[in-house]
């Protein structure tokens, strides 16, 4: 009797994986619903503004909610939980002014939701303590999702060479950090890593979109492979375990970017 008390007291206090799971992914499909009127032909741009701001008050509040349901540890404020889920509804929302085809726009969506729902439970997990395998490859699919897609809108979208300089500069900065600050065993070295990862990143772009000779899908993925090169090897340098095995990993990533700059002048 004892012992199914315990059980049972226990199974109280414990949230249910299950349930919570259930609860993130309601809430990435509610922000999917709400994603699918931000076409500018729907909404006038005011109220397209308004509805992603509403959004990313909805996911910080949803995250917020299931990480109260975690537990009383849970309930310590760190704003590198909600970076990862709001820029995603950002960037989706970037990409989803630029699409004209209204298949690509729920594609979108349907994308913003699935990096939300990953990065949540991720989050949500981590704070219980339940550290998997997969939960990092999660976690790195939606960054890597969500970054990409940054690149991708503020190269088509952003007309200005120094605004899009900047926002490389900014996106790469927010993701660097949001990978650091996870692993990293300060949150001041999160900060100077992403801050070293990002002036690399801008650098690259500079150069390469002064350059003229790459197209966008090409740039954005040098950049995209330019920003998980950086970022790995600042973490290692930077935690002092760097080994041949991991550098011989990253350059692997040098060597790709160097072959897309390299085609690209030949074709060009």
């Amino acid at each position: 009797m004892a012992a199914k008390e315990a059980a049972l007291a226990e199974s109280v206090a414990e949230p249910n994986p299950l349930a919570t799971a259930r609860f993130l992914a309601y809430l990435g499909g509610g922000l999917l619903l709400l994603g699918l009127f931000e076409p500018s032909d729907m909404l006038p741009p005011q109220a397209v503004a308004l509805l992603v701001a509403l959004m990313v008050v909805v996911v910080a509040v949803g995250l917020a909610v299931a990480l109260q349901q975690s537990g009383a540890e849970a309930a310590e404020f760190f704003a590198g939980h909600y970076l990862l889920p709001g820029m995603a509804v950002v960037v989706a929302a970037a990409v989803s002014l630029q699409v004209v085809d209204w298949r690509l726009h729920i594609a979108d969506q349907l994308l913003m939701a699935v990096a939300i729902f990953g990065s949540t439970y991720v989050t949500v997990e981590r704070v219980r303590g339940r550290r998997r395998p997969g939960h990092e490859f999660l976690e790195n699919a939606a960054l890597i999702l969500v970054l990409l897609g940054a690149y991708v809108a503020l190269l088509a979208g952003v007309p200005s060479l120094g605004l899009r300089v900047g926002l490389i500069f900014l996106a790469s900065f927010m993701a660097s950090y949001i990978q650091l600050s996870g692993v990293a065993s300060e949150q001041g070295r999160a900060v100077v890593g992403g801050f070293i990862v990002s002036l690399v990143a801008t650098a690259i772009g500079f150069g390469l979109i002064s350059a003229q000779f790459l197209d966008l899908g090409r740039l954005a993925t040098i950049l995209l492979v330019a920003w998980y090169v950086n970022t790995g090897m600042v973490f290692y340098l930077l935690e002092g375990t760097m080994t041949r095995n991991v550098f011989l990993e990253y350059l692997v990533g040098i060597v790709i970017c160097v072959g897309l700059v390299a085609t690209a002048i030949l074709t060009h």
